[in-house]
């Protein structure tokens, strides 16, 4: 666990913080698009519509990727 958290440049509360704001706005992500399903007149919020979850995950793949520790060639 240590090891991950410094590969990813990463306090356990910040990983936490993190992991669990992606776990939310997908879980309500789920909940809108199955209202959505069952009632198609409901309207998704557009940040919550599979095109803004898209742009979310992109964004949150980009600060990944700079908060990373470069790794030693070996």
């Amino acid at each position: 666990m240590i090891k991950h958290l410094k590969d990813n440049n990463e306090s356990y509360f910040g990983h936490v913080k993190f992991a669990w704001t992606i776990a939310f706005h997908m879980l309500l992500s789920f909940c809108l698009l199955l209202i959505h399903g069952a009632i198609p007149f409901f309207s998704m919020p557009k940040s919550f519509s599979v095109e803004g979850m898209c742009h979310k995950i992109k964004k949150w793949d980009a600060y990944l990727k700079i908060k990373q520790v470069p790794r030693k060639k070996k």
